[in-house]
């Protein structure tokens, strides 16, 4: 497994932002001072990590990372091998590389006060979700200025919609110490692998080569979150997954997500999604019959 890492990104005084498209994912947990924006372009039927969040690796997912919060993407798929299929657009800024000064003016007002908002992500969903993935797709045939400008109706978008959730909390305060990152990045690692399993205190805690007790101060200071908590979440947004892409017996999906049994596991997935795993197999399945894949059929 790749170290986690800080990644260096060539913005600065001589270049506003980083458009690229991604032929992979890059499961290494990182972070860096600049926001990025992230569009999948496939299903990965996976997870993305951004600070004590995890959220949803789908074919439109659109979202944002806040400045210095350590985040990874993870699919739930084998590599299919095809450069034909890239996996993700991203675009990569700070407010310096887009210019202090430019972001002070009276017209970039709502996108200054947006970035502000911004510092822990926001994941973005309907109409803001569909635009904005076109808005990014059109970028690869553009010049580097109008890249810029391109960013900027994008943000714009992003500062004027309601249709965005926060990622990171805004408690979340994590150790950004090398060997910090490093550590979280193997336990996250060692948790996505065995969440099927029954995974034990005193297992995760050799892994980061620390007292069960020291391990618990840890992981809630640079998750958020319980092992239990962060666990029981992995295996809900694994149980989506298997509702909407077969036609398992939500008993079967309980036991083969991880859970022990059938009312533990309703009980955790209302309280992560708000509703019991019939009700989100039901109405995911009329919302996708009524507005299809918001990416042009091209991506496909």
């Amino acid at each position: 497994m790749a170290k986690p890492q800080f990644e260096f990104i060539p913005t600065g005084e001589s270049r506003a932002l980083v458009y690229k498209i991604d032929r992979d994912l890059w499961p290494v947990y990182h972070y860096h001072p600049e926001y990025d924006i992230l569009l999948s372009l496939k299903d990965h039927a996976g997870e993305f990590t951004s600070g004590d969040h995890i959220g949803r690796m789908e074919r439109g997912t659109l979202f944002m990372n806040g400045p210095n919060i350590p985040h990874s993407l993870h699919s739930g798929r084998p590599d299919d091998q095809d450069w034909e299929k890239p996996s993700l657009a991203v675009i990569q800024f700070s407010e310096k590389s887009i210019g202090e000064d430019l972001l002070g003016k009276v017209e970039l007002q709502p996108i200054r006060q947006f970035l502000e908002s911004a510092k822990f992500g926001f994941q973005f969903h309907g109409e803001t979700a569909a635009r904005g993935s076109e808005l990014m797709l059109e970028m690869q045939g553009q010049s580097p200025l109008e890249r810029f400008v391109q960013l900027l109706r994008i943000l714009n978008l992003f500062a004027v919609s309601d249709e965005k959730s926060p990622l990171a909390s805004p408690a979340y305060s994590p150790s950004l110490r090398d060997e910090d990152i490093s550590r979280i990045g193997a336990l996250l690692e060692y948790l996505r692998e065995h969440k099927h399993d029954a995974v034990r205190l005193d297992d995760v805690a050799a892994v980061a080569k620390m007292t069960p007790k020291s391990f618990c101060r840890f992981f809630k200071a640079n998750t958020g979150r319980t092992l239990i908590q962060y666990l029981n979440e992995l295996r809900v947004g694994e149980s989506c997954r298997m509702l909407l892409e077969t036609n398992h017996s939500i008993s079967e999906i309980a036991l083969d997500s991880g859970f022990n049994n059938l009312s533990n596991f309703n009980r955790r997935f209302r309280e992560i999604k708000g509703e019991t795993p019939r009700e989100f197999r039901a109405s995911v399945k009329i919302d996708l019959d009524r507005q299809g894949s918001p990416l042009p059929r091209s991506m496909d």
